[in-house]
């Protein structure tokens, strides 16, 4: 998918989308309805590129002998647009191209990236921390739905979303995690929607992977969908029709 290019028009658009939620939510609370929206959290709400950026940092500086061409480029390529969302390819945007070196950096890359300690490195996507306040003071059920997995992620993942002034761990919130790593993320994520449809009527859904959007968007025809388009798997379905597309969360006034 490629975004297009963001004018007035687009801006708009997200404006009156993002709002028609809160609104929507505002008046299934005052009709005592129980109102449930569902945020991904990787490229969702946090862009993890600069996780990435300190990891492939701290590796250069601790191996440096064993990763000459990465010790050599990284202190000078520190534009995340070079980061995607494999490292294989985030290594060849920054010329690191010697085979052994790659399976190195990968190895040493992968056992940090998926762990508790790293992912206060993450950013959160412009907007993202505020909207979500907004979404849970209407009085909403905010359910953050994330591929990260409990044994490796859950304690980072609770306070990374604290330390940006998420709602977490309060009334109203909820975290679904993976119980193993190793459970792919569409399995985990269609598996866990016969739960959802008992808390409440699914009224938001936020994902940045195809994938997981078209297929929450089939299991909660009704809701409103939205699609982040910041990073996403290079092999990622079409996305499905009636899915709105966000450059992020702002909600500009004129």
């Amino acid at each position: 998918m490629i975004l297009p290019i963001w004018n007035s028009v687009y801006q708009q658009r997200q404006n009156e989308e993002l709002q028609a939620l809160i609104d929507k939510i505002e008046k299934n609370t005052q009709e005592d309805i129980s109102s449930v929206v569902i945020f991904d959290l990787d490229g969702t709400l946090f862009d993890n590129r600069p996780r990435t950026l300190h990891i492939l940092t701290e590796i250069a500086s601790r191996y440096e002998e064993k990763v000459p061409q990465l010790a050599n480029v990284i202190d000078r390529h520190r534009d995340l647009s070079l980061f995607e969302y494999s490292v294989a390819n985030t290594l060849a945007n920054l010329n690191v191209d010697d085979p052994e070196e790659v399976e190195f950096i990968k190895e040493k890359w992968q056992h940090r990236f998926f762990s508790d300690e790293y992912q206060k490195y993450d950013i959160p996507i412009p907007g993202a921390c505020k909207y979500v306040n907004k979404i849970h003071k209407a009085g909403a059920t905010v359910i953050y739905l994330t591929g990260r997995d409990a044994p490796r992620m859950l304690v980072g993942a609770i306070e990374s979303l604290r330390l940006f002034g998420f709602p977490i761990g309060i009334l109203g919130t909820m975290m679904i995690v993976k119980e193993v790593f190793e459970e792919q993320d569409e399995v985990f994520k269609r598996n866990v929607t016969q739960y959802l449809k008992r808390l409440g009527k699914v009224e938001g859904i936020f994902e940045n992977e195809p994938a997981n959007s078209n297929l929450l968007q089939e299991e909660f025809p009704e809701s409103q969908s939205f699609f982040v388009l910041t990073q996403h798997r290079e092999d990622a379905p079409p996305l499905n029709d009636g899915i709105s597309v966000l450059k992020d969360f702002r909600i500009t006034r004129k």
